[in-house]
């Protein structure tokens, strides 16, 4: 067993190792895989990417995070061949020759969604990424039924399904991203604006209160009120609306069924104690009180 934990564990380093370049800006990058469910892989693959150039758009990190997934996809299958030696019965290399299988399979639809002779629809490669994803988490099944977890599962599928899950959220989800510029507003915010924005305690022009202690009860009136073609701060104070019936506890006495019990006496047929009986059977040395 520690042979074998030992191997696996040198095979993981080696995944890591093969990427050390530099690669895309780290500033860039951030911006990008924040969008993304697992930033973490998407960062640290992109940042040891050969690849200087920025991205510029969604459809170009789309194609990048395909190619990204592609290329671990391949390398995560080279390695995974090796272990056919190291499985210790028949069940075990069964689950491996699926996981080689599957692997294939997993490769071969993120290929036919970037090549370019292929017509992939959005909704096309949707379908063969969740694919690809659901191979391997058969090829990971098959593992956790013979009990292999600790080293085989991580090293087989982890970082390659995390890069597929992101394809699937960049394809699916519309990207509006605008890369960030100076002390990181879009270009198209002003400097007033930005001055603003970063105020801590910005000076309010009117201020909305329920309860009349601001200048208009309604939002509505202060923004009827604002003038001018410059930024028009209105400050909403925090509070609550206590309404109905029961708002009051005045005039809860005159709901149907409802009866304010004004004594202790009237109280106690109400208590736990008639129900027990307490006085009859717990012994008299013991505190015991039957009423409120």
């Amino acid at each position: 067993m520690a042979f074998r934990v030992y191997i696996l564990t040198f095979v993981f380093l080696c995944i890591l190792a093969a990427s050390t370049v530099s690669g895309y800006n780290s500033k860039d990058v951030k911006a990008w895989c924040s969008q993304t469910p697992n930033p973490k892989p998407c960062e640290y693959f992109l940042t040891h990417n050969s690849n200087q150039k920025p991205i510029k758009s969604e459809s170009e990190f789309l194609k990048i995070s395909m190619k990204l997934a592609l290329d671990r996809a391949i390398l995560a299958k080279s390695h995974a061949s090796t272990l056919g030696p190291k499985c210790r019965d028949t069940r075990e290399k069964a689950a491996w020759e699926d996981c080689i299988k599957l692997y294939d399979f997993t490769v071969s639809k993120i290929n036919e969604t970037m090549n370019p002779n292929v017509k992939c629809s959005k909704t096309d490669a949707q379908t063969w990424l969740s694919t690809a994803l659901t191979n391997l988490d058969t090829c990971r099944a098959g593992f956790l039924e013979l009990g292999v977890t600790d080293i085989v599962l991580p090293l087989m599928s982890n970082n390659v399904s995390n890069l597929i899950c992101n394809t699937l959220a960049i394809n699916k989800v519309p990207f509006n991203y605008t890369p960030p510029g100076k002390d990181g507003f879009p270009s198209w915010v002003k400097p007033g604006d930005r001055k603003l924005l970063q105020s801590s305690t910005p000076r309010d022009n009117a201020v909305v209160a329920k309860d009349g202690s601001g200048n208009f009860r309604t939002i509505k009136d202060a923004i009827n009120a604002a003038s001018g073609s410059g930024r028009f701060v209105i400050y909403v104070k925090q509070g609550f609306q206590n309404t109905g019936p029961g708002a009051s506890t005045s005039g809860r006495v005159t709901w149907p069924g409802f009866r304010v019990l004004s004594s202790t006496s009237e109280a106690s047929r109400f208590t736990v104690g008639s129900f027990l009986a307490g006085s009859s059977w717990i012994p008299s040395g013991v505190p015991f009180t039957s009423g409120l």
